[in-house]
């Protein structure tokens, strides 16, 4: 297309990607003024025009309220570059879709009464088509790639055929069905910029600076009303395109750079205060910025790079591990609650033959009742050790040196201990070849003692 095709009455142009096109509606903002749409125009045109990569449009959506009162993100503004140069075949579509495009640009222009914009002629590339069909568009709050990058103040940069087409949002894939290879969304004031590129672009901060200085309410520059050749002179716009001022620079490793001291005397002329005071604002917001990412450094232990993106994944990483960390320690925490306690007791003991000897044993069980007597033998060659456990009351070493005598087991050593209510009692006896059985020598003794 080698002519201009005017979209609106007031400034809707969507010419052919070798030109430069401006796009905007009358739609009211929430701002108690809505901004001029030269001055918008300025600002798009300026972020286009300086940025080394190709973007092929810009779009910057404002909060509006529509017909049932309910706030949504409409069309302010938009600029349309163009891509790079392509083949006819490539650029746009042949076949049934151009004549379909063309009359509804057509019926567009009819629409908006503008009857002094040419014909259209050349075909109508996708990013042109894409492009225009935003115009129409409203999203609500939170709804897509627009909508989250405004709920959540936060950059939304979709680099690659990929992630546009698995993002969950609709926009970004009919961004890439029309040849978009790069989505980026960067909320401001009372709305969202959009910017698409058929190329695939890295996130560049120089970039998200350079917007959220030319959109922040807080900017009231003359300069921006000049024409673009003499507002590259002005203070303001060195200062966006200064390489010190953008936030890509940023090294971990250096200290930041102490604030200037403040001058003494007269303050300066009120007409130059406003654009100097968002300067100094900038340059304290991101100090402050700094200040956070070297507290950041000096809690996470392994850090890959010094800059900022890698900080961030480090320290996602970290806290990550801490997480699952914890919860070990919680489930291990859990297992030994489960666990039964048990009463250990170390028992020592004393066994002797004819020429004395003693042993120590351990024995871990649980009494079962204060009125339990537990009985336990062990027989090695003739001689058999007998332990009886039981209350000390009723005289329990007489019920079993009876026990023994009925038995007719020779006595070679016997001993006794209390502990607080239990008496232990430990016997060494020759045992008689009929009873060297352990369970049956330990049923005839148990069974004297309850009697």
């Amino acid at each position: 297309m080698d002519h201009d095709l005017i979209l609106s009455s007031t400034a809707i142009a969507c010419p052919s990607s070798s030109s430069s096109t401006t796009c905007s509606t009358a739609a009211a903002s929430l701002s108690s003024e809505p901004p001029s749409s030269g001055l918008l125009q300025k600002k798009l045109h300026h972020i286009l025009q300086t940025q080394p990569e190709r973007w092929a449009y810009a779009i910057l959506w404002q909060t509006t309220k529509d017909e049932s009162g309910r706030i949504v993100l409409t069309w302010a503004d938009g600029h349309f570059q163009g891509t790079k140069e392509k083949t006819a075949t490539a650029a746009a579509p042949s076949g049934p879709l151009q004549p379909e495009r063309k009359k509804v640009m057509r019926g567009i222009q009819a629409l908006i009464g503008d009857g002094d914009a040419d014909p259209l002629d050349g075909d109508v590339t996708d990013s042109e088509w894409f492009y225009v069909m935003s115009l129409a568009q409203s999203i609500s709050l939170g709804d897509g790639v627009v909508g989250k990058a405004f709920n959540s103040g936060s950059l939304v940069w979709l680099s690659g055929a990929n992630q546009l087409r698995f993002y969950n949002c609709h926009r970004t894939k009919e961004a890439q069905i029309h040849g978009m290879q790069t989505m980026v969304c960067i909320p401001t004031y009372d709305g969202v910029l959009e910017l698409g590129s058929d190329a695939v672009v890295t996130e560049n901060w120089n970039l998200v600076q350079t917007v959220k200085s030319l959109f922040d309410p807080t900017l009231h520059d003359p300069a921006l009303h000049l024409p673009f050749k003499e507002m590259q002179k002005t203070d303001l716009m060195s200062y966006l395109d200064s390489p010190e001022q953008s936030d890509s620079d940023f090294f971990l490793g250096a200290e930041p750079a102490a604030p200037p001291k403040k001058k003494r005397g007269r303050k300066p002329n009120q007409g130059r205060e406003a654009p100097m005071n968002h300067v100094e604002a900038e340059r304290q917001r991101r100090e402050k910025l700094n200040h956070r990412f070297y507290a950041l450094r000096s809690v996470v232990p392994n850090v890959s790079r010094m800059d900022k993106a890698s900080l961030l994944s480090d320290a996602v990483s970290y806290i990550k591990e801490l997480r699952a960390k914890v919860d070990d320690l919680e489930q291990a925490a859990a297992q030994q609650q489960q666990q039964p306690s048990r009463n250990n007791k170390a028992v020592k003991t004393e066994t002797a033959d004819n020429h004395s000897t003693t042993t120590t044993a351990t024995v871990d069980q649980v009494v079962l009742s204060s009125s339990a007597v537990e009985v336990e033998v062990k027989i090695v060659g003739g001689d058999g050790m007998i332990r009886v456990q039981s209350d000390k009351s009723n005289y329990p070493a007489a019920r079993l040196m009876n026990a023994i005598r009925e038995l007719e087991l020779p006595l070679h050593h016997a001993s006794m201990s209390c502990v607080n209510e239990l008496m232990l009692q430990d016997v060494v006896v020759r045992v008689p070849e009929g009873l060297r059985c352990e369970k049956a020598l330990r049923n005839a003794i148990l069974a004297r003692l309850e009697q």
